[in-house]
């Protein structure tokens, strides 16, 4: 049995998660993998939420140097979000030798190809299943399609809180802000919710799925963007009397060598899957020069998933390696 140490950097919703999947599954994993997963330490600003997620009070740091220097640790599972400090302590994680694993949206969107050059040169994972989709094997899915397809367009439904907002509005009559509030009070919105309402978060997912079909970084800077606190209870109404619904879609369409990138509230007309894609489900569709349209659904969001997909990425990132890099270049 190989014993492999990792560390959490962030215990909060999410790293607690990975804590307690662990707790509950470990042996159970162990068994499947020939891996005994064992955290080694838990960085959070506060300690006392190091040992609320059921690990011991040593394991707990406010800094990453003792990570970096404990060469027991293997693989890193960044959880803190937002892009800053999350992107430097990856890079930094990289250069120290350790594998890396990320749910972060953010940082990896905006540093695509710096931190995948710096995980080729030192000859180390970096894995992001749980950027985009959570509990849907998307990655996995993009790296078979793409070493025998060419990827024309990515479309979908990439952000959990805003579908469930339009469904509740749509299918409830619910007025926006207080379908809002129930999706803050049942954890699928932040307290602030900008990022998602604001279409950020699906730009960023869209960003690193159209850098991974196109082989370049192309940046969420470049997406054309738009939210959905535009959207009127007419518009919902219309759409519901026209036999579809009016949903936040992620799009990006090759055009030669170019990409047209757009997260825009739109109606989608009832003959399309993706108008029955409800409450804080995603679905993604993938249109490829050999295999057609494929379309992956699931959920997009939530501790318990995610932290399913950091803990596969950890087992593949001992297994593989480097083996699994994408080809991401820096855009010129």
């Amino acid at each position: 049995m190989q014993t492999i140490g990792i560390a959490l950097l962030g215990v909060g919703t999410v790293g607690s998660a990975v804590a307690r999947t662990l707790q509950e599954k470990g042996d159970e994993l162990a068994r499947q993998t020939g891996m005994q997963l064992v955290v080694r330490w838990g960085m959070a600003r506060h300690p006392e939420r190091v040992i609320a997620a059921g690990l011991p009070e040593q394991a707990a740091t406010t800094s990453l140097d003792p990570i970096l220097e404990d060469p027991n640790v293997v693989v890193i599972v960044e959880a803190l979000g937002g892009e800053e400090p999350a992107a430097t302590y990856m890079k930094r994680a990289l250069q120290a030798g350790k594998h890396v694993v990320t749910a972060n949206k953010e940082a990896l969107s905006k540093h695509f190809a710096e931190l995948v050059a710096v995980a080729r040169e030192q000859q180390r994972a970096l894995l992001f299943e749980a950027s985009v989709g959570a509990g849907i094997p998307l990655m996995a899915s993009l790296r078979q399609l793409l070493s025998v397809n060419r990827i024309e367009r990515i479309r979908g439904i990439v952000n959990g809180t805003t579908n469930f907002i339009l469904t509740l509005m749509a299918e409830e009559g619910v007025p926006y802000h207080d379908a809002l509030r129930e999706a803050q009070r049942l954890g699928y919105a932040e307290p602030d919710p900008t990022a998602d309402v604001e279409g950020l978060d699906a730009a960023y997912k869209l960003s690193i799925l159209a850098s991974l079909a196109a082989g370049q970084h192309l940046h969420p800077d470049r997406i054309d963007r738009r939210g959905i606190t535009s959207v009127t209870p007419d518009q919902i109404l219309d759409a519901r009397t026209r036999g579809g619904a009016v949903k936040l879609i992620a799009e990006a369409l090759r055009k030669d060598e170019e990409w047209e990138l757009r997260v825009h509230p739109i109606f989608v007309p009832g003959s399309d899957l993706l108008a029955h894609v409800r409450l804080n489900l995603n679905a993604i569709e993938l249109t490829c020069d050999r295999v057609g349209t494929v379309v992956l659904y699931g959920p997009g969001a939530g501790p318990a998933p995610t932290a399913a997909a950091l803990l596969a990425d950890v087992i593949d990132a001992v297994r593989f390696g480097p083996a699994l890099l994408p080809e991401v270049e820096a855009t010129s």
